[in-house]
Formats: C-alpha cells, sequence, structure tokens
C-alpha cells in the first residue's frame, strides 16, 4: 500500500497576524482584534505579548482598556482578513497542487514523492513552505507533517510549540502521540468518546492496541478508519475536489480558555456562518443541527435539536443553536472549544414525506450575504445575530 505524506498548515495567531502584516508597526507589541464596535467588543485573538500581559481569550473590551492601557485593541477586518488566507493558500499550491482548503486559516497539503522532486527531505520541504509564506505574505505558519491527515493534525498542534515546524515519522508514531489523551484527536464525537472510556481506552495507545474485528463492533468502518489514520495508514486523502458531505462539522479550539458565555455564543455564531455557507455551495439542507462545547478537562458536552423543515438559513439555525448552547453553558466550568455539526443533510430536491407536506427553506437572504462576501470579502454584512 503506498504511504502518504502530508502537511497541515495552520496560520498563527491569525487575525493579528494579519493586522502586523498591514502594519509593521505592531510587531512586538501587545496586540488584540476583537468583534464589535468599543465597549461592545470582545477579545477574538491576541498575540504573545497581549497573552503576557494577561488579557484573556473572550474578555470584553470595557475590561482589557482600563486593565491593560499599553495594549493595542483592533476591530476585526474579516473582508481583509480573507484576501490574506487566498494569498496564503495560493503560496501552498506553488508547492503541490493537492490543497483542501479546511478554513481561513488552516489547509492540508499532499507532498507524497515530491521529496525526488525538489531533491531534499520531506523536513526541509515544509521549512521551505513555511520560510516562503512568511517571505510572500507575512504571515508566519506552524506546519504538522506525517502519514495522514489524522498524525498532522496532531503534529501541526505540537508544531506551535516547536518553533512552528514537527514531524511525526512512521516509525515513531506511537513514541510522540501514544500517550496523548484520545480526545485529543479531531474528529471523535461525544458518543465515542465516552463509549472508548467505558471500555477502557484513554489514550491514543489504548485505542490501536484494540483488535480490529472489537473496533469494527464497537464504532463500525470509521473505528477501522481511524485506526488506520493513528497508525500512518492514510484513509482520508488530501481532495481539492470535495464531494458533498453526510454531515458539516466546524469546530475549533480557542487559544486560551474562557468562561464568557458572550465568546462562546461569538465563536459559535462564527462557526454556523461558516457551516451554513458550506451547505449552500452544495445546494443543501440540514434536517438537525447539534452544539459541542469541550471543557478544559476534555469533557465533551454535546445537545441537538431537529427543525421542523429542512433549512440552509443561518438565522434560522443560530437562533436554535445559540438556545442549545445556553442549555449547555455552566458559569462554573471552563472552556476550551465549541462547535457545530450540521445534521441530516440533503441535497437538490428534498424528499416529501407521505404523512405531511415538507417545505424546505432555501433562505433568500443568506445566499445573497454569500454573493457579498464573495465580492467583497467576508464579514462586510452584518446581520442582527451578530456582533
Amino acid at each position: 500500500m503506498r504511504q502518504h505524506v502530508i502537511a497541515l498548515v495552520d496560520c498563527d495567531c491569525f487575525f493579528v497576524s494579519c493586522e502586523r502584516k498591514d502594519n509593521p508597526d505592531l510587531q512586538g507589541k501587545p496586540v488584540c482584534v476583537m468583534t464589535g464596535a468599543s465597549s461592545k467588543g470582545i477579545i477574538v485573538s491576541r498575540s504573545k505579548e497581549a497573552k503576557a500581559l494577561g488579557i484573556k481569550m473572550g474578555q470584553p473590551y470595557f475590561q482589557v482598556k482600563p486593565n491593560f492601557p499599553t495594549a493595542i485593541c483592533i476591530p476585526a477586518r474579516h473582508h481583509r482578513y480573507t484576501e490574506i488566507s487566498k494569498e496564503v493558500m495560493d503560496t501552498i499550491r506553488t508547492f503541490s497542487p493537492d490543497v483542501e482548503v479546511t478554513s481561513v486559516d488552516e489547509a492540508f497539503i499532499d507532498l507524497t514523492s515530491l521529496n525526488k522532486v525538489y531533491q531534499c527531505t520531506y523536513t526541509d520541504i515544509i521549512k521551505n513552505i513555511r520560510q516562503t509564506v512568511w517571505d510572500k505574505v507575512g504571515i508566519p505558519v506552524s506546519i504538522g507533517l506525517g502519514t495522514s491527515k489524522t498524525l498532522a493534525k496532531l503534529a501541526s498542534d505540537k508544531a506551535k510549540s516547536n518553533n512552528g515546524i514537527f514531524v511525526i515519522p512512521p516509525d515513531k508514531i506511537l513514541d510522540i502521540v501514544g500517550e496523548m489523551p484520545i480526545e485529543d484527536v479531531s474528529g471523535i464525537g461525544r458518543k465515542n468518546s465516552e463509549h472508548m472510556k467505558f471500555s477502557g481506552i484513554f489514550t491514543i495507545k489504548d485505542f490501536v492496541a484494540k483488535e480490529n474485528g472489537w473496533i469494527r463492533k464497537a464504532f463500525g468502518i470509521n473505528g477501522l478508519n481511524l485506526k488506520s489514520e493513528l497508525t500512518g495508514i492514510a484513509t482520508s486523502l488530501v481532495n481539492n475536489e470535495p464531494t458533498a458531505p453526510q454531515s458539516i462539522q466546524v469546530t475549533r479550539s480557542f487559544e486560551d480558555f474562557t468562561q464568557s458565555l458572550e465568546y462562546l455564543e461569538h465563536a459559535l455564531n462564527g462557526h454556523v456562518h461558516e457551516a451554513c455557507q458550506k451547505l449552500r455551495r452544495w445546494n443543501g439542507f440540514c434536517q438537525g443541527v447539534e452544539v459541542m462545547l469541550r471543557t478544559k478537562d476534555f469533557k465533551y458536552l454535546a445537545i441537538e435539536a431537529k427543525f421542523p423543515n429542512p433549512t440552509n438559513g443561518d438565522q434560522e439555525v443560530r437562533m436554535t443553536a445559540i438556545n442549545l448552547l445556553k442549555q449547555l453553558y455552566r458559569p462554573n466550568l471552563i472552556y476550551r472549544s465549541t462547535g457545530v455539526t450540521l445534521k441530516n443533510l440533503t441535497y437538490g430536491e428534498v424528499q416529501q414525506s407521505l404523512f405531511e407536506e415538507v417545505k424546505p427553506h432555501d433562505d433568500k437572504l443568506s445566499h445573497l450575504v454569500d454573493e457579498l462576501e464573495a465580492k467583497f470579502g467576508k464579514g462586510i454584512v452584518k446581520t442582527g445575530g451578530n456582533y
């Protein structure tokens, strides 16, 4: 079986890095990017200097201003961040045509056999990618390298504290990631996580030690695919021409932990818009939504709801998602991430029920916002549910 070599390129403190690209005087200073205006703004991105001052992710601007007078707080310019993201992705594509963009600041790149093309090691290739993105775009990135997407993601997380580069060699996989909590693996949901712990699986090493027959019975083909990915065999390849998904999930870890419901709502608003926008690109509709929270100690909380009729509209999904978030939220807990999953997807014509009329909601306002963002940049339009 052919062994793939996959890298994940992740932009560092992307919003702050974009502001520093446009204003080099901000280098080395405590910079924060916030959403909202003046006293209603909250911090969504911080430089390492701002972190060192003690500024927290999700902290309101009205608290930051008097307590951290040296901090420079800048309103977010999402349209500009989208432009710079395109520059980063276009630069990455000069190294390989096989690039899968997963978000505004993240992309997988298939480097298989390119060591022969460039006459150097894979480590040297990703070092060159990192330096080239900096030289041409002025954005710092961290790059993780492995023989599967799952390992590349784990490596990219480690790269942030390892001078921007981290490699998981195929012969040292379990030496490097074996003791990591199974919850650290991207894509493991609440039910699977609970099932694993009940079965004595707490680390990556615990999971891959299980026999294939047991994994197949407990988690199906997806479980076997995950074991393959964690042992270095790619089952999900880099795809620059993706097919319609069965579900759409958007979730990201915060730069720092937070207890702020306002910040969680803001993050979830962004996730909903990104997920619904992907759904509309496929001419799709969702019939359910799930909201998740992951606490500081990796406890996974989730709740879901169904829609009376299939929809692809931001506002309808957002209102339901925020309501679910408020049901999950506990003010005494500290959170590391939140996310949303659009479920029970259908595309094109929606199948009608035999007993009741199904009227899919193809939201015209959301389609209009998509068109404006495509022309003028992300964030150009603010709806009533946005900050």
